[in-house]
């Protein structure tokens, strides 16, 4: 009896069992070698036990090792690399006995670090998103230089809310955040801004401190830093609930940061 044609193309038990092993074989994860588990993205669980200001004595180590041996040469590099200064620098003085929200255009890769100048040797708590945190190297010397990442959900925004209110209200440090939220590199525009930084003014009574990074060259960077804005300078803020009050404070620290912007910038042209 002839073979049927579905038996001639059915491979033998031998050489089928070599194809099934490879099959499982696919199936199995590839265990990382060391190179590429050290490389790998840091997961960061961010629960209701995360300590957004932490007080773990070896990232303060660490963070004052930075502040005074880091920042120094930091500075040179930028200045070397991207002409960096701070202007009008006098301003953050006037914030130094007290604490404050901190706002800036978030235009360069690196204008955290140059902002922790305007408050040498000390630093502000920078709010980023959490995929910072998550990047290799960078994300430990974000949590190292006082990051703070900023959940994505309800239940941990509560907690990290009061963390941050804590230090608004006990103590005089000040919290960073990019009201644009996304970066721009090298935007000379102001975007949108978010109410949340100015929420957590008008919540604590704390002053808002402007400022806005400006490129008088291409791949030059300044920073010029405005006077400080207090809830009773906003006009028609007065007596109104605090959602409005907020609202208000966010259009009028945009207009502050757009004349900021106006006047360096129209400098230039003359």
């Amino acid at each position: 009896m002839k073979p049927t044609k579905e038996e001639l193309q059915k491979p033998e038990e031998g050489e089928q069992k070599p194809e099934l092993e490879k099959l499982r074989e696919r199936e199995k994860p590839r265990r990382k070698g060391p190179a590429e588990r050290m490389w790998a993205p840091i997961k960061l669980h961010l629960d209701e036990d995360y300590q957004y200001v932490t007080k773990n004595w070896g990232l303060r180590f660490l963070y004052y090792f930075a502040m005074f041996v880091g920042m120094p040469f930091g500075y040179l590099f930028f200045k070397i690399r991207w002409g960096f200064g701070v202007i009008d620098k006098k301003n953050a003085k006037l914030v130094k006995k007290t604490s404050a929200i901190t706002v800036a255009n978030h235009v360069h890769n690196m204008d955290s670090p140059m902002l922790t100048y305007v408050f040498y040797p000390s630093a502000p708590y920078f709010v980023a998103l959490k995929h910072n945190f998550e990047a290799f190297i960078i994300g430990g010397l974000v949590r190292v230089l006082r990051g703070v990442p900023l959940p994505s959900d309800l239940k941990n925004f509560e907690h990290f809310s009061e963390q941050m209110n804590d230090v608004l209200q006990h103590t005089t440090r000040k919290v960073h955040m990019y009201p644009e939220g996304e970066i721009a590199p090298y935007s000379r525009e102001l975007r949108k801004f978010k109410n949340g930084a100015f929420h957590f003014a008008v919540k604590n009574n704390v002053p808002v401190l402007p400022m806005v990074f400006v490129f008088p060259k291409p791949q030059k960077v300044k920073l010029v830093v405005g006077k400080p804005i207090y809830l009773k300078d906003v006009p028609g803020a007065e007596g109104l609930k605090p959602p409005k009050q907020t609202v208000l404070m966010c259009r009028y620290v945009r207009e502050k940061m757009q004349e900021m912007l106006d006047e360096y910038y129209g400098g230039l042209e003359k």
